[in-house]
């Protein structure tokens, strides 16, 4: 799980040091003007948090197994930033699809591989805390807070969906009446 999770901020690190410094070196094009922030939400905090102290958390449980249920649970307005990440997501896909070779920079994956991978991360914790619930029934210990853990990162990556969903729909208004202005005009 800590390579996963140190692979996982090293991922975020493209995205910010990479791609988003990018952007600062060679500047936005005009008609991109505040697009930007749409394609990258609020990633830089996602990443800033992860490597400055979810990491670091995340490393003392393997001391002691037990933090890892409380980790979670203590930190879950903080992963409500993912839900707030998710909420851009589908207008993020259309614009670095309109900008493709813009955002392109030699690395392994494209800007659309590495800007899904909060989405694929969140869900990620969710089967870690199943596994871990698994284990800690068959073992007989006490799991009443990692039942509480497993619970509250059902809800966050079901949050993330919700918002992607609704980011969507509300694409699909404008471009319904864009399809309406052009039928009543045509």
């Amino acid at each position: 799980m800590i390579q996963s999770e140190k692979d996982y901020v090293k991922d975020l690190g493209v995205i910010v040091e990479g791609f988003m410094s990018r952007l600062e070196v060679r500047g936005i094009p005009e008609d991109m003007r505040g697009k930007d922030k749409i394609v990258f939400g609020n990633i830089q905090q996602i990443y800033d948090w992860h490597r400055d102290f979810f990491l670091v958390e995340l490393e003392r449980c393997i001391q002691n197994h037990d933090l890892l249920a409380d980790l979670f649970i203590r930190h879950e307005r903080r992963l409500h930033m993912y839900v707030v990440y998710c909420q851009n997501k589908p207008k993020s896909e259309f614009i670095v699809i309109e900008y493709e070779t813009f955002f392109e920079i030699s690395c392994r994956m494209s800007i659309s591989d590495y800007l899904i991978k909060p989405i694929q991360r969140i869900t990620k914790y969710q089967l870690l805390l199943k596994d871990f619930l698994k284990y800690t029934t068959k073992a007989g210990l006490d799991s009443e807070e990692i039942e509480k853990a497993v619970e509250l990162m059902s809800l966050v990556p079901k949050r993330c969906n919700d918002m992607m969903n609704l980011g969507r729909l509300q694409g699909y208004e404008v471009w319904l009446c864009r399809l309406f202005f052009l039928f009543l005009f045509f």
